[in-house]
């Protein structure tokens, strides 16, 4: 007997609109139904066990490989920037809410510092607003900072958030930030800066004007040509959320409920972008001209490590494909890929035929590389590098979430806790092979690296399921390389006080 779909004609048609078919939501049901899964730890990386400490003179050496031999090759600087900036204004939401902030300190320490945020002038050029400010009338003056009738920055993606002030007339977005400071290093030989930003699909009509206003005078001020693209995150990324029975969730209207599938989606927009070498960095780790100029060396050294350890593998893999190779060679090669690519061979490799040998060590070469700077842990949320042990007894480098460590094991969570670098998403990546085809990036993603997260909405529990993370599992097979740099190339902006942070303040 023909077993009775679980979805209706009204179902159907619209997980066809998203671009799945109903055998994709049975699987990701089923994922629900397994539950999470979690990654084996073996030990933290440290310095010169899976984190490269790069002394001045390599550095500045790798920095004129950058400067020589970049403008042979196609860049790019993607960004994700779909994120909206609601998150960035919690406190001040709640504080509007309650009509002030929950301390006559807090209180005062707003209406002191409001004159420091980039968005005063916006505020102080308006005569009604400008009253507010004399009035110290903090619920007003936050309804109109953060509502649809004044600034609406609460509505607004990070993308379109004031950054740095310059002068009362100069204010830069984070997305004219990024522009800046792609042209300070993505730039081909002809003066051409190419950058991507993923964006969210409500406000790509408000972004595409914003680029194609601002465009124009970061091209006369940097002295270079932008071809500059956008992507959403595409529907077909999207997932079924469910209650706390693993039962599909549906609005009032019985639809069915569909989430993002976090920014493990935008693998589909990477994948889609033809480059040599990609430089990823987030929309809210950006930072005023006078602080660039002490970051910019660090990204050409990035640069210049990718260009080189790129070089070194291809000439490998034509090596290979092209020589015969005997034991020696086998061994020479084995102990590149332990030296330069931190590479852990399953322990019965050398038992193997010389011919199995090179077949699996090619294999190991011929993929996808990054390069990713990580940075001193000072109490930051987010990812780590660790040594992650592999079914078939091989060891890889991977950054890894505290949602892919099992809490319930002590052992892991004593190797959790001993991490002492984190992932601030700065890396160059290379996604072409060595005959300068692109990689299928499908095919080296970790897919039991999922997150399936609990989240509370409206009083209601709600499972939501979220795609092996775009630098965690999305990369987790990945040709890996972590470079410590120092923590002052990590300035991100979660909150809005941390505009206040000095690194942020141009006076």
């Amino acid at each position: 007997m023909k077993k009775k779909s679980p979805f209706s004609g009204k179902d159907l048609r619209q997980i066809k609109k998203f671009g799945l078919t109903s055998d994709d939501v049975g699987k990701q049901l089923a994922t629900y139904s397994r539950g999470s899964n979690f990654l084996k730890l073996n030990r933290p990386c440290t310095i010169n066990d899976g984190i490269i400490s790069v002394n001045k003179a390599a550095g500045n050496k790798l920095i004129g490989i950058f400067e020589k031999e970049a403008g042979k090759f196609k860049l790019i600087k993607f960004v994700p920037a779909s994120g909206a900036a609601s998150r960035m204004f919690a406190g001040w939401f709640s504080a509007l809410k309650a009509g002030e902030f929950a301390s006559s300190t807090l209180n005062k320490s707003f209406l002191r510092n409001l004159y420091k945020f980039p968005f005063y002038y916006l505020i102080k050029k308006n005569k009604r607003t400008s009253k507010l400010i004399e009035q110290k009338n903090i619920r007003a003056l936050l309804n109109y900072i953060l509502n649809k009738k004044g600034l609406n920055l609460g509505g607004l993606p990070k993308a379109l958030i004031p950054f740095h002030r310059y002068d009362s007339a100069d204010v830069r977005t984070s997305l004219e930030e990024h522009l800046f400071e792609a042209a300070q290093y993505v730039r081909s030989a002809d003066d051409t800066c190419h950058l991507h930003f993923t964006i969210p699909q409500e406000h790509k009509k408000d972004i595409s004007k914003k680029i194609k206003d601002v465009m124009p005078g970061y091209e006369r001020l940097c002295r270079v040509k932008y071809s500059v693209s956008t992507s959403v995150q595409l529907p077909s990324t999207n997932m079924p959320a469910v209650d706390e029975n693993n039962l599909l969730l549906r609005d009032a209207g019985g639809n069915l409920i569909f989430r993002p599938g976090g920014h493990g989606a935008l693998l589909k927009n990477l994948q889609n972008l033809d480059a040599d070498f990609i430089f990823i960095k987030n929309i809210d780790n950006v930072v005023p001209e006078k602080l660039l100029k002490k970051i910019l060396p660090y990204k050409k050294m990035l640069g210049g490590m990718a260009l080189q350890l790129q070089q070194e593998i291809f000439a490998v893999l034509r090596r290979i494909e092209d020589e015969k190779i005997d034991a020696g060679k086998i061994n020479g090669i084995k102990e590149y890929c332990s030296r330069r690519l931190n590479k852990v061979f399953p322990g019965n490799l050398s038992t193997k035929s010389l011919k199995r040998q090179k077949e699996i060590i090619f294999s190991s070469l011929n993929r996808p590389l990054r390069v990713c700077a990580v940075v001193k842990n000072e109490g930051e949320p987010g990812g780590a590098p660790f040594w992650i042990e592999e079914h078939d007894g091989s060891k890889t480098l991977q950054i890894v979430e505290s949602g892919h460590v099992n809490k319930n094991d002590r052992k892991q969570m004593a190797i959790w806790s001993a991490a002492k670098y984190f992932n601030p998403v700065d890396m160059v990546c290379c996604t072409k092979n060595y005959k300068g085809e692109k990689f299928d990036l499908d095919n080296y993603v970790n897919g039991d690296a999922y997150l399936i997260t609990v989240k509370n909405e409206k009083g209601s529990l709600l499972k939501a399921l979220e795609l092996p993370g775009l630098w965690n599992g999305g990369m987790a097979y990945w040709n890996t390389v972590f470079v410590e740099l120092p923590i002052i190339v990590f300035n991100p902006v979660k909150t809005v006080n941390d505009l206040l942070r000095p690194e942020h303040l141009i006076k």
